[in-house]
């Protein structure tokens, strides 16, 4: 994959060192050489020095052969503009852009942008570290609003069927681990004692799976 990260500060750097470690081509775009420099002479990818949302930048980086853009500088005016560029001028087949107003990233979102917004992931994460007892997040979706959590099952629900600990539109079991092996579950499945189960949490539905879950 060709990715372009578009903004070299400590999100963008990490990103394209990681890109660039698993063997992907990438080129980074900031306005200031010195935060380019920053990647060293091991990074593996090409730097370009320019402001991010300019058309000729973007063409000389190589925007129009890219399969991937994560437009992550610090600024959310900068990266839509970026990422609307990428999408509709010159169809960049994925396109990310992290947005700091949660109402910025939503609005992006709708019009057909993938956003990331730190700011709703960690009032969503903080929340759950706060409320939730032994219940782990593996991935956060969007920008928060979905997250796939992983639990023990409880004494309480084994030999119980699965369909117990969901909720149309806020719960949903979607695999269990059990000796070993992972497998997605065909109701009326039943959960055994020592179950790992993953469940996929809407926002606001934490309280509703803890309470479910017997705490």
């Amino acid at each position: 994959m060709w990715a372009m990260v578009i903004g070299c500060g400590s999100v963008g750097e990490g990103l394209a060192r990681r890109l660039s470690t698993q063997g992907h081509t990438v080129t980074v775009v900031d306005r200031d050489p010195g935060s380019l420099d920053r990647l060293g002479t091991a990074f593996g990818g090409r730097t370009v020095a320019g402001t991010g949302f300019d058309r000729g930048v973007l063409e000389e980086a190589g925007i129009g052969e890219a399969d991937a853009v994560a437009a992550v500088t610090g600024s959310d005016e900068v990266n839509a503009v970026v990422a609307r560029l990428a999408t509709r001028r010159f169809r960049v087949p994925r396109v990310v852009a992290r947005m700091y107003d949660p109402r910025q990233a939503d609005l992006y979102r709708r019009l057909g942008v993938l956003t990331i917004s730190p700011v709703a992931w960690g009032i969503g994460r903080l929340s759950e570290l706060l409320t939730l007892r032994d219940v782990g997040t593996v991935v956060s979706l969007g920008s928060g609003q979905v997250d796939l959590v992983e639990v023990e099952v409880p004494a309480l629900l084994a030999g119980r069927q699965t369909g117990e600990l969901e909720a149309a539109g806020e719960l949903r079991v979607v695999a269990v681990t059990r000796g070993g092996r992972t497998f997605v579950p065909d109701p009326p499945a039943v959960f055994a004692r020592g179950d790992l189960i993953h469940v996929v949490v809407a926002a606001g539905a934490g309280a509703r799976l803890q309470a479910l879950l017997g705490g």
